[in-house]
């Protein structure tokens, strides 16, 4: 009777855990597919051991394959062919008959850990190639892509937790491709086993199944290069209050990736504005608040700075932009800027010596800095007005790289500089910093 008192209190025991940390208990995990190519004519294979090409639906061996053997699948009006003969699958698994993890499939000149699959696009004009392999061997393949190799480890493992539960938390984004997420940095880059390095494997590894969570739910870890001194509040970017995408302070201030400037004149701005579709005229002036230190709060700024909506004022009409549009236009590397414009002053003079009774004259070359209208020197409107001078320019000077939300990856590198010497958790400080009130926990 004991026993079995002891045994039912058990098992209530263990059921209320599993209810209440349901991440801690995965039974495994997840398989992940990824888009490598879409729509494509032909697709290349070989591997450097024996592999087989088989149908999907039936099972059935359409071809084995000796190492080093090539083969190309493509795409014709009656189906697929392989090395040239029709076959009526719809869909081909291309995997080693060595089940060794070391072991790869190349597609296109690049190798690839778990298994291949190719099938024909909805138009039927293409074929896709998938890669479908655990998602721990696909972080082998993204955090490299993502991070130097040879940063501190904790920034590195930071990384990987980040790039695990983006990837979990965007399971099926492309779903109506046929595969869960894309290879590009529309989701994670991701280069297969050629990325794979040391120092990747071991933060993977040492972080195995570890997920970041907001009240028991993994988040969209969105994360970047650099904030450029603060991060910034998702909704001034995507639009959205997310509770833990708020602007944080960064700490990339003498990092290579902290400051950056781009200068044009002010007719390649108005020829930029024309090809969006923005035919203003001559440019007369452009409606920016200031920038300020962060945290700050302006109109058309966010938290951290970055331009929400800047205006151009044309002789024929005006525009107001969104700072991302904005950033895409010119390819600027943030939003995290402030512009003045400068126009240039004489590079010499010429003194006529008759003048004074002698003769001939003397050209002097002068040093005199550029004309520059401040950032902060606005009028209350918070109008920048040009002065439609020859040679005027327009600088752009900026901060940070990438859209600010999240982990900054730079800023992940100073900080994990700052870790004592063996402390292998402080990954989880870099996340809880970046991404505001989450837990790091193990999902399987």
């Amino acid at each position: 009777m004991f026993k079995l008192k002891s045994s039912v209190l058990l098992f209530l025991l263990l059921l209320s855990v599993l209810l209440i940390a349901p991440y801690a208990y995965a039974a495994e995990q997840p398989t992940i597919r990824v888009g490598l190519w879409t729509n494509q004519p032909s697709i290349l294979l070989r591997s450097e051991v024996d592999y087989s090409i088989k149908d999907v639906v039936t099972g059935k061996t359409i071809k084995d394959c000796t190492a080093q053997e090539r083969v190309i699948i493509a795409v014709k009006p009656e189906g697929m062919t392989v090395n040239g003969s029709v076959v009526l699958s719809a869909r081909l698994s291309i995997s080693p008959k060595d089940k060794d993890e070391k072991q790869a499939i190349e597609v296109n000149k690049r190798h690839y850990r778990g298994t291949i699959e190719i099938f024909r696009t909805t138009a039927k004009q293409g074929i896709t190639a998938i890669n479908i392999l655990p998602l721990e061997w696909y972080l082998y393949g993204t955090a490299s892509k993502e991070i130097p190799v040879d940063w501190p480890l904790e920034a590195i493992k930071a990384q990987a937790v980040a790039a695990r539960t983006y990837a979990i938390h965007n399971l099926g984004k492309h779903r109506a491709e046929g595969f869960d997420v894309c290879a590009t940095t529309d989701c994670q880059v991701y280069g297969g086993k050629e990325e794979e390095a040391a120092a990747v494997l071991r933060a993977v590894d040492q972080t195995f199944g570890q997920v970041i969570t907001y009240h028991g739910q993994t988040i969209d870890a969105f994360y970047h290069s650099s904030g450029g001194l603060y991060t910034e509040d998702s909704e001034n970017v995507w639009g959205k209050y997310v509770p833990y995408l708020r602007g944080v302070e960064d700490y990339t201030e003498n990092t290579s990736h902290y400051q950056w400037e781009k200068t044009i004149t002010a007719k390649e701005l108005e020829l930029y504005l024309h090809k969006a579709g923005h035919a203003i005229g001559t440019l007369k002036a452009i409606g920016l608040s200031p920038l300020q230190t962060a945290p700050m709060s302006a109109e058309g700024r966010g938290t951290s700075g970055r331009v929400k909506t800047i205006q151009f004022i044309g002789s024929t009409g005006s525009v107001d932009l969104t700072g991302n549009q904005f950033r895409n236009m010119l390819g600027l590397a943030s939003t995290l800027f402030d512009v003045k414009m400068q126009t240039p002053g004489p590079k010499d003079i010429v003194v006529d010596f008759s003048e004074t009774g002698g003769l001939g004259s003397k050209t002097i070359a002068l040093n005199v800095p550029p004309d520059s209208r401040k950032s902060f020197l606005c009028d209350k409107d918070n109008l920048r007005h040009l002065t439609g001078l020859p040679g005027e320019v327009l600088v752009f000077s900026g901060y940070g790289y990438g859209h600010g939300l999240g982990l900054s990856q730079w800023g992940a590198k100073v900080m994990a500089e700052k870790a004592m010497p063996g402390d292998t958790t402080y990954f989880i400080k870099i996340l809880q910093h970046y991404y505001q009130g989450v837990q790091v926990k193990k999902m399987y």
